[in-house]
């Protein structure tokens, strides 16, 4: 039998085999002269098998950890199950690593004793000490030394049958404000939930109408959901604002028999009118649930999906205070291993004006449900951006159709799977954010650069006069197409009068595509990469930069220089590859009322700081280019543009308006008024390849003091007069704080009539 002093004699073998490399151990022998005993290979010693058990734990090394253990835990512990115990232990605390100490190993007999301090780092609970262990080696009968192990070996205090648990407590979600403090979501609102029976509804057509408009959805998306409920089935056709409730109470009363609970819950103001900029909450996804989980989040718990919900997770959820413990069966505390100690949440301010945002929303909604049976029934969708022409602040951002971002949460009235599928299932991309990430022709709306840029190069005089006539024979300028024509010329019969003489200014008013046609020409032939360079000097061709991480798939928009001059001619009335942004263009707008300044536009204006504490951030405006124009350049583009809403600019042989949308904002015939206020503008048709044209209408306003610039672009539609532009007139009476002018008549009272814009041409 071996001694003590044979096995010390074996370990200083083992250490100098070590430090000289040697390939074996050397053999022990006892006893006196001639006698012998067995040869025992001893490769390493207690502390080396715990070392290397320690290190295997370090790297996650489950299965090299229990080749280190003896046969007798084995024995009592599969592999898999040894594997399932660790990888639960670091699941749970989300181990990083560990690191130890070993003291000397005492060693009796067949077993040996070894005390060590050990430190577990953790993502959730940082560094958790776990000092004065103990760990027990035995040997086998082979000679080596093996780990006897049990889960005491993980904690002390883990014996089986116990678990490890995390206690947190996760604070309420931060609130998100508009401009002026107003909730834009409120975490512990109140929300109406709005439920039907179709047998009781006294007005069938009314309360679809009405349900509608306070739901933003479209009117046959709310009758599709009465299809799928019985007569007499009780079923929730979505929630709206308690304020919102108030006001129209006695109307869901008398059409739809309506019947309403409340609940308190992440209230969205508006639930679905600000979604695409402020996203929504929702389950852990799948793909990101390790990231979350060693954050400290629950497996339950609920973070922001998209926008500024996902942007700001962290500030708007705050930490958990959070405390590690093993619990014996019986529900008692042992030990409390660890604990991390949690952050309030942060509140959000953002620059949309609630009550802007709101007129925007509903002024799109309520145009797509009016003109339902007319240009709306063929539309996909549109999109709407307000900014501040002083600053770069986004005051509204909408883009239809919206969906409400409450139907994600698990409280929700809303029957959330079958809303949730259709959303995925509906062809218009509801979740889209048509303002950032969808971009199209410009049409006339690009003439505002064309004409920035023939007055910049002179290439026409501000006050020479052009004759607009229905068509234009280009191959004096070098055109490949033999004529070329004004959107007058297809215009109904009665309409399709020739503009007659016009200035620059008036070219723009009155939206001349011959004068435009000739611009393109004359600027190609001075430099071919003249009115590309305008386009993009005014911000067209490049993203915006508006917050990056939110809008994370803002589109770049395409400027492509032309390589002949009949390409250039298209390019100057906005057609050709030319394609922009609604964001773009709002900001070019905006850049054209303040003097040229490029502001990079934002909605996140404070993080923090609502409490008296110190802001985390406060947003100050972004210069990011300037146009380069003077003020005379810029005179020319503003008197056009100034032009395009008033009835008294009128055509020198015509005596008719030469504005392309005077009858929006200056007609006295009823039922629309003139503007109390003055917006300049200018209108756009796109050709999209189909027979139905994107709609343009840009704007800023007033005239004397620019505050706010619009975009609007409403899909596969009409001539942007008609469409855009009367949605835009709803938004800046909310603005201005005037009665909303009605839609038009022939929305409703017309079929829809194809407008046959020739190729090589664009609308008014």
């Amino acid at each position: 039998m071996i001694n003590l002093k044979q096995l010390r004699q074996a370990a200083v073998v083992t250490c100098l085999c070590a430090l000289t490399a040697c390939d074996a151990i050397g053999s022990l022998t006892g006893g006196g002269e001639g006698n012998s005993a067995p040869v025992i290979q001893i490769t390493s010693s207690p502390r080396d098998i715990a070392g290397n058990f320690l290190n295997a734990w370090n790297t996650r090394d489950y299965d090299g950890m229990y080749g280190w253990i003896s046969g007798r835990s084995q024995a009592l512990y599969t592999l898999p199950v040894f594997r399932e115990i660790y990888e639960n232990v670091d699941e749970i605390i989300r181990a990083v690593g560990v690191t130890y100490t070993l003291s000397e190993a005492i060693e009796q007999g067949e077993s040996a004793i070894i005390a060590y301090d050990i430190l577990i780092e953790s993502s959730l609970f940082g560094t958790i000490p776990d000092n004065g262990r103990t760990i027990r080696l035995v040997r086998e009968p082979n000679g080596e030394w093996r780990v006897a192990w049990s889960q005491l070996d993980i904690f002390d205090g883990y014996a089986p049958g116990s678990r490890l648990e995390v206690a947190q407590d996760r604070p309420a979600r931060g609130h998100i404000y508009d401009r002026s403090g107003n909730f834009l979501v409120e975490q512990g609102g109140t929300v109406v939930e709005l439920y039907v029976i179709q047998q009781n509804i006294p007005e069938l057509d009314a309360c679809a109408d009405l349900l509608a408009a306070l739901t933003l959805r479209r009117r046959v998306d709310v009758l599709r959901i009465f299809q799928d409920y019985n007569f007499d089935t009780t079923f929730s056709i979505g929630d709206i604002d308690q304020a919102t409730y108030e006001v129209n109470a006695s109307a869901l009363s008398q059409l739809c028999a309506i019947q309403t609970t409340t609940r308190a819950t992440r209230r969205y103001a508006g639930h679905g009118m600000a979604a695409h900029v402020i996203g929504y909450i929702g389950q852990i996804p799948a793909e990101l649930a390790n990231s979350y989980l060693e954050r400290g989040y629950g497996s339950g718990d609920l973070v922001g999906i998209t926008g500024v919900e996902s942007a700001y997770e962290s500030e708007l959820a705050g930490n958990s205070e959070r405390a590690l413990r093993i619990i014996e069966p019986g529900g008692v505390v042992v030990r409390e291993l660890a604990g991390a100690s949690g952050s309030p949440p942060t509140d959000i301010q953002l620059t949309l004006d609630l009550p802007v945002q709101r007129a925007a929303m509903q002024a799109i909604t309520d145009a797509y449900n009016y003109a339902g049976g007319n240009w709306a029934g063929r539309s996909p969708g549109g999109s709407v951006a307000v900014i501040d022409v002083n600053t770069g602040a986004i005051l509204a951002m909408v883009s239809y159709p919206t969906f409400d971002p409450s139907a994600f949460a698990p409280d929700t009235s809303i029957f959330q799977g079958q809303y949730i599928n259709l959303i995925g299932a509906d062809t218009r991309n509801p979740t889209r954010n048509r303002a950032t990430q969808d971009q199209y022709s410009p049409g006339s709306t690009f003439k505002i650069i064309t004409t920035a840029a023939a007055a910049a190069e002179r290439a026409f005089s501000s006050t020479e006069l052009f004759e607009c006539t229905l068509q234009w024979n280009g191959q004096l300028f070098g055109d490949s197409q033999r004529v070329r024509f004004d959107w007058r010329n297809f215009e109904p019969e009665g309409f399709n009068f020739a503009t007659g003489q016009v200035t620059m200014s008036e070219a723009l008013t009155a939206s001349c595509n011959p004068f435009f046609y000739q611009m393109g020409a004359e600027l190609y032939d001075r430099d071919p990469t003249t009115l590309v360079s305008y386009a993009r000097r005014m911000g067209l061709g490049n993203a915006t930069g508006l917050d990056p991480e939110i809008f994370n798939a803002e589109a770049n928009g395409q400027i492509i220089a032309p390589s002949a001059r009949d390409q250039n001619i298209s390019i100057a009335i906005g057609q050709q590859d030319t394609q922009v942004s609604v964001i773009q263009m709002a900001r070019m707008v905006a850049a054209v009322a303040n003097g040229g300044t490029l502001y990079r536009p934002y909605v996140v204006q404070q993080v923090g700081g609502f409490d008296g504490s110190e802001p985390g951030f406060i947003a100050q405006p972004d210069v990011m280019a300037e146009f380069g124009l003077s003020e005379t350049v810029l005179d020319v583009v503003r008197e056009g543009m100034c032009m395009v809403t008033t009835p008294d600019a009128v055509g020198r042989s015509t005596g008719q308006p030469l504005g392309t949308a005077w009858f929006v904002y200056g007609s006295d015939e009823p039922p629309t008024f003139r503007a109390s206020y003055t917006v300049c503008a200018k209108t756009g048709t796109a050709q999209t390849g189909r027979i139905e044209p994107h709609g343009w209408f840009v704007a800023y306003a007033p005239a004397d003091n620019p505050q706010i610039a619009i975009a609007a672009v409403t899909e596969y539609s009409r001539e942007g007069s008609e469409t855009s532009a009367p949605i835009v007139r709803r938004i800046m009476d909310a603005y201005f704080g005037v009665t909303p002018a009605p839609f038009p008549n022939w929305w409703i009272e017309n079929p829809y009539v194809e407008l046959q814009i020739p190729q090589g041409s664009t609308g008014g």
